[in-house]
Parts: structure tokens; sequence; C-alpha cells
């Protein structure tokens, strides 16, 4: 049956046909109406709150990443170049307790910088976890000095020469650098 033959049949169209007019199918296409109206205000609620969550996070985010890349450096910088000489007149001694006290102080003088900077972490450990190399070109070296550090606060008998002392005070010096605490 064709399309013209159809019309002719029915009058005219499909109106005569009967089950459009027909009451509960028209209340069903209301209620439909409604739901996806509804549903359509949800979603665009949702979404908002989505773009404001979005644009909250990304704040939160250049704080830190200021916090990295600013040309100034923290307003506490004297007091970590005043710990720093200490810590090299320290390693001048070559004695083996004073640079093994010089090491740990270096590890304690970054700390302190890393609490001030990234404001998260309960431990050194976990905050050195939160850096990587661009923000921190020597971020294994440090890691490797903090471990060192480690064995030095745990064994008292870990033997260190005084050349490996040297070398792990100059990763935390590269880092202050790097950091902008040093000049």
């Amino acid at each position: 049956m064709s399309p013209a033959e159809f019309l002719i049949k029915t009058n005219g169209g499909v109106d005569n046909l009967g089950f459009l007019n027909s009451e509960s199918i028209l209340n069903l296409i209301v209620i439909l109406k409604i739901v996806f109206i509804v549903f359509s205000v949800f979603l665009f609620l949702h979404i908002i709150y989505i773009i404001f969550k979005i644009n909250n996070l990304q704040g939160r985010f250049q704080i830190y990443k200021d916090s990295f890349t600013r040309k100034t450096p923290p307003p506490y910088k004297g007091e970590f170049v005043i710990r720093w000489k200490g810590i090299k007149q320290r390693m001048q001694t070559m004695q083996e307790a004073e640079y093994k006290l010089a090491i740990i102080e270096a590890d304690k003088i970054f700390d302190d910088l890393l609490k001030i900077m990234l404001r998260k972490g309960k431990d050194m450990g976990e905050r050195l976890k939160l850096l990587n190399e661009e923000l921190l070109p020597s971020i294994n070296k440090v890691w490797e000095s903090h471990k060192v550090r480690n064995k030095i606060a745990h064994d008292s008998n870990y033997d260190l020469s005084y050349t490996d002392a040297q070398v792990i005070i100059e990763n935390y010096e590269k880092a202050l650098h790097e950091l902008k605490i040093l000049d």
C-alpha cells in the first residue's frame, strides 16, 4: 500500500486512526516531557557544579606550582642561609661525628623548606614524593642523600667517609640552589 492509498483509506490522515487521540497516550507523553525537563535541569546544574569544582582545583594546583616556579625566595631565606653556614662549618672540622651531624642538619633544613613550600605530607619521604624532576631536577640525589641520613640516624655504627659526606652535602646544596634559597 502506498502512502497516498493509506491517506485515502483513513480519510485524510493519521489523526483518524484514534490511537494518537487516546487520553492515556497523551498523559504518558506529558509525564515523559516532565521527566525529561527535570532530568535536563539536573544535568545542567551538575555541569555547573563540575565546572566550579574544576576551577577550584586548578587554583589549588596553581598555588603548588607557583611555590616552585616563583622567582623570589620564600620569606625565610635568611634563616636557611644562616643554618647552611653552620653546616659548612661542621664539614670543615673533618671529624666523623661532625659531618654526620651536618648531614642530619642539612636534611632537616631541606625538610623544613619542603614543609613551607608544600604544606603537605607527614614526613620528608611523603613530601619528596610530591616532587618531580620538573620541579626539582636534583630530586634523585636528594632521595639518595635522605636515605644515607636515615642510615646515620638509625645505625650508630654506620661508617661514612668524609668524601661521601661531602657529596651528600653537595646534593642538598645543589637542591637549595635550584629552589633559589642559596645564591
